[in-house]
């Protein structure tokens, strides 16, 4: 099965994800569906936003915070960010940012890292730019480009997961995200995390800057944050008691987290719900 033509359909990107995704709602293998770039100042947030299919995002310069449902992911010049369909996403800008970014329709369960970092020679740069250049100006070539073009970026990333899962440190980030995906409500300890699966504190944070780019810390809060939203838009609990049940140890601590996380407050979150912004 052929990708779609660079040009099958037309208006915005966001237009056309949604039109690729009534088409083809489970495609045999990833098709291309459209591609652009991206470029804010310092402290220009990009609001919510998701699309209908994937969204793979290549940041050329710059260093931001990327919220994937809840998830912040530190990105910084050379990071690719791979979002799936109906995943809200965001970014905060501490620097000016440029990126380029391709959509992509594939299945949901599409075996691919949620960050990565391209490689010395840049080959997921590069791809991605030439998918960018084959929109922008396509011809009687450019299906077929595009198409060979998916393929690379597919098989990248393929590759990258891989690896990770058959490495010890993938393997020890996993099994503690496991814990405290099963524990966030307990008062976790780094330390203690680190010795029920056989390492050390100090191994543990090294794991977890190379493997997911953030702290142990970060990730539980991240994992806490996820669960506190849903509570506060699915359920009339009060703010003292969503604090308890994800682990905070107050209403002002939770209230604090989700107002630096997601610049509003937790009536505000509550209010709005889950928001589909174009």
């Amino acid at each position: 099965m052929n990708t779609a033509p660079v040009d099958q359909f037309a208006g915005s990107a966001l237009t056309r994800a949604e039109a690729a995704a009534r088409l083809w709602p489970s495609p045999p293998r990833p098709m291309f569906v459209s591609a652009g770039a991206y470029a804010a100042p310092r402290l220009r947030h990009a609001a919510p936003h998701r699309y209908a299919v994937w969204k793979l995002a290549y940041y050329r310069s710059g260093s931001i915070d990327a919220l994937v449902d809840c998830v912040t992911h530190p990105v910084t010049a050379g990071s690719v960010l791979v979002v799936p369909p109906h995943a809200d996403h965001a970014e905060v800008a501490h620097t000016a940012y440029s990126n380029y970014f391709v959509l992509v329709n594939a299945r949901p369960d599409q075996p691919w890292p949620r960050l990565t970092a391209d490689d010395g020679e840049q080959r997921l740069g590069a791809i991605v730019a030439a998918l960018v250049r084959e929109k922008a100006d396509p011809d009687e070539h450019a299906g077929a480009m595009v198409d060979a073009l998916v393929r690379q970026v597919d098989i990248l990333l393929r590759r990258d997961l891989s690896r990770r899962h058959d490495s010890v440190p993938r393997a020890v980030v996993n099994a503690v995200e496991q814990l405290m995906g099963e524990r966030y409500a307990e008062h976790l300890s780094i330390d203690a995390l680190a010795r029920e699966v056989g390492v050390s504190g100090s191994t543990l944070r090294a794991y977890f800057a190379a493997e997911l780019g953030a702290s142990p810390q970060r990730r539980l809060l991240d994992i806490r944050l996820r669960h506190a939203v849903s509570l506060l838009q699915t359920s009339d609990l009060t703010l003292a008691s969503v604090a308890e049940r994800c682990g905070y140890h107050s209403a002002s601590h939770l209230s604090r987290h989700v107002k630096a996380t997601l610049n509003a407050t937790p009536g505000e979150v509550r209010r709005r719900g889950r928001p589909s912004i174009a």
